[in-house]
C-alpha cells in the first residue's frame, strides 16, 4: 500500500477527519484550512476549528492575515460560515452554491476561492481546483494552510516538484506544521527521496508524537529503505488508524502478546488487500513450527487458497462462525514478531497448492489453444486503490508485447478492467478470463502458464505464492515491499522486477520486457 493515498487517507496527508466525510483526505483540506483561515468572528465566539476554545485564544490571530475586509455580521461572512458548516457535514453541493454566491459579489474573495478549490479537489476535478487554490495563495501569501492544501492538489495532479515546493513554502511560514511535514514526506517519497521522506515524517512525529498517520508513513519509508527493525515497529501504528485497524475491534477475547505460541490456537486475521494476505500467510507456517495452531480469518475468495498453506489448521471465510481460540492477532504484524530482516524473509519457493482437478481443467484450456509459449497478463489493479493511477498500466501501453510472435496471451484480469480487451484491436487475440472465474480458477491457470506479467496487484502475489515465474511491472516510486535498486525480491524467488526509470514512464518498462521476452530460450 504506501505512496499517495489522496482518496483513502491511509498514507497520511491528513491529521483530522471531518465528521460526515468518507474522504478523510478531503476532510483534512477543510479542517486544516478553515482552522487557520476562518472568516471574521466575534473574539469570544467558539473557534470554528472545533477546539472548544474561544476564537481569540485559538485561531483568531492567525486568521487575521486572510480575513475578508468586512464586519462580523456581513452577508458574505455569514454565507461563508454556512458554507463551511455544510462543507464539513459533507454537503459539498450546498457549500459550493454558497461559495459561488460570495464570489459572484466578490470575485477575488480568497477564502471562497480556496474552499471552492477544495471542493473541486475532493471531487478529483483538478483542472478546476488548481487555479482557484493558486489564486487564493496569491491573494493570501502568508497563509500556510492555503499553501499546504495547494500542495495536496499539485500532488494529486502528479506535479511532484511543485507539490514539494508548496509544502516547503508552507513550512517556511509555519515550521511547526506537523501535517505539512507529513505531506512533504509523502511528496519526497513519490520521487524516491526516501531518506528525505524519513526525515520529514520524523519531524512531524517530533511535533506531534501521537500523529498516527505520520508513524504509518514512516514505517513504509523505512521498510522501503530496508530498515526493517524500526519499520516493523512503526508498521503497527496502522492498527490505531480507523481505516486500517478496524479488524482488531471485531474479534472477542484477548490479543496475542507475541510470546510463547506453543500450544495456543491463534486466530490470525487478514488485513488490507488480497495481495497482503497472500504475501503474509507464509508466517502461519512459522507459527505452526513454533507449536501453535494457526487459524486464518479472511475473505471468502482466499479461503480455499490459504487453507493449503503449510501449518494452517483451518481457514475461515468472512461470515463463518469463529471456533474457540486462545488469542487473535493481525496477520501483517507477524514479521515484527519474527524479527524479519531482508535476509531472513521466509521465502519458500511456493506455499499455496491447488487440487489436481483444478489444474487439469486449466491445463486442458491451455492445450486447446495450442500456444508455443503461454503468458498471463494483468495490467490493472482495483480502481478503489488510491495509487491506482500509478501502479496500473494502460493496456494500450502493452501493445509492443502483444504483437510479439509465438506467444499465446491469457488475460488474468478480473473486474471492470477486463473490458479493456474489447476496445483495443491489438488485444483481440488475448484469451479473456471467464467472468465466472474464481480466484482458485485464476490460480490454477497461473500454475499452468509459462510466465505471468503483472502490475503490482494481487495477481503478482498469487503467482509468487504459487512459485510461478512472474515479471512484475513497477512504477517509479514502488510500494514498500519491493524496496529500491534491485530487480529481484526476497519475498518471491521466482519473481523479477521491471521498474520505471522515470516517473509515469511505462514505455521503457515495456521495451525492456519485450527485449527479455525475445531473449528467452523458449522464444528462439
Amino acid at each position: 500500500m504506501g505512496q499517495w493515498k489522496p482518496a483513502a487517507a491511509i498514507f497520511g496527508r491528513i491529521l483530522d477527519e471531518v465528521p460526515g466525510h468518507v474522504d478523510a483526505a478531503a476532510g483534512m483540506a477543510i479542517a486544516s484550512a478553515n482552522a487557520s483561515s476562518m472568516p471574521t468572528l466575534n473574539r469570544n465566539d467558539p473557534c470554528p476549528c472545533g477546539s472548544g476554545r474561544r476564537f481569540k485564544n485559538c485561531h483568531g490571530p492567525l486568521g487575521a492575515s486572510v480575513r475578508p475586509n468586512t464586519t462580523p455580521d456581513s452577508a458574505d461572512v455569514q454565507q461563508l460560515k454556512q458554507a463551511l458548516a455544510l462543507h464539513q457535514q459533507g454537503d459539498s453541493t450546498g457549500a459550493e452554491a454558497l461559495y459561488r454566491s460570495v464570489l459572484a459579489v466578490q470575485p477575488k474573495h480568497a477564502l471562497a476561492q480556496h474552499f471552492l478549490g477544495v471542493i473541486h479537489y475532493q471531487r478529483q476535478e483538478l483542472a478546476a481546483a488548481l487555479p482557484l487554490l493558486e489564486k487564493s495563495v496569491s491573494a493570501s501569501p502568508d497563509e500556510p494552510e492555503f499553501r499546504n492544501n495547494l500542495g495536496l492538489a499539485l500532488a494529486a495532479a502528479d506535479r511532484e516538484s511543485d507539490a514539494i515546493a508548496a509544502f516547503r513554502s508552507a513550512l517556511a511560514l509555519r515550521p511547526d506544521h506537523a501535517v505539512a511535514w507529513n505531506n512533504l514526506g509523502l511528496a519526497l517519497q513519490s520521487i524516491n527521496d526516501v531518506r528525505g521522506a524519513v526525515d520529514a515524517f520524523r519531524r512531524a512525529i517530533d511535533l506531534k508524537p501521537d500523529f498516527a498517520h505520520a508513524h504509518w508513513n514512516l514505517s513504509l519509508a523505512l521498510l522501503l529503505d530496508g530498515q526493517f527493525a524500526q519499520g516493523w515497529r512503526e508498521y503497527d501504528w496502522r492498527l490505531v488508524l480507523a481505516e486500517l485497524g478496524c479488524g482488531r475491534h471485531v474479534y472477542p477475547g484477548q490479543a496475542w502478546d507475541g510470546t510463547a505460541p506453543a500450544g495456543k490456537t491463534l486466530l490470525l486475521y487478514a488485513e488490507q488487500g488480497l495481495g497482503d494476505a497472500l504475501q503474509f500467510a507464509r508466517y502461519a507456517t512459522l507459527l505452526a513450527r513454533a507449536g501453535a495452531r494457526p487459524l486464518i480469518h479472511c475473505v471468502d475468495a482466499l479461503k480455499p487458497l490459504l487453507a493449503t498453506v503449510p501449518g494452517v489448521t483451518k481457514a475461515l471465510g468472512s461470515d463463518e462462525p469463529l471456533p474457540d481460540y486462545d488469542a487473535h492477532f493481525p496477520l501483517l504484524s507477524l514479521p515484527r514478531i519474527f524479527a524479519t530482516t531482508p535476509e531472513t524473509i521466509p521465502s519458500q519457493t511456493s506455499y499455496i497448492t491447488l487440487s489436481e482437478p483444478h489444474r487439469a481443467a486449466a491445463r486442458a484450456r491451455i492445450d486447446s489453444m495450442e500456444g508455443s509459449f503461454n503468458v498471463g497478463l494483468a495490467w490493472a489493479g482495483s480502481k478503489a486503490h488510491s495509487n491506482d493511477r500509478n501502479r496500473s498500466c494502460p493496456l494500450v501501453a502493452l501493445a509492443p508485447l502483444l504483437v510479439l510472435p509465438d506467444i499465446a496471451w491469457y488475460s488474468l484480469q478480473h473486474g471492470e478492467a477486463s473490458k479493456d480487451l474489447d476496445a483495443f484491436a491489438d488485444a483481440e487475440h488475448v484469451v479473456p478470463l471467464p467472468e465466472s472465474a474464481s480466484l482458485v480458477d485464476t490460480a490454477a491457470l497461473i500454475a499452468e502458464l509459462d510466465l505471468v506479467i503483472s502490475v503490482d496487484t494481487s495477481i503478482a502475489h498469487l503467482a509468487g505464492a504459487l512459485g510461478r515465474r512472474c515479471w512484475l511491472l513497477l512504477p517509479f516510486a514502488p510500494d514498500w515491499r519491493w524496496m529500491l535498486d534491485r530487480d529481484d525480491t526476497p519475498w518471491y524467488p521466482a519473481m523479477r522486477l521491471f521498474r520505471q526509470s522515470r516517473l509515469h514512464d511505462w514505455s521503457s518498462v515495456v521495451a525492456r520486457v519485450a527485449a527479455n521476452l525475445r531473449a528467452l530460450p523458449a522464444m528462439k
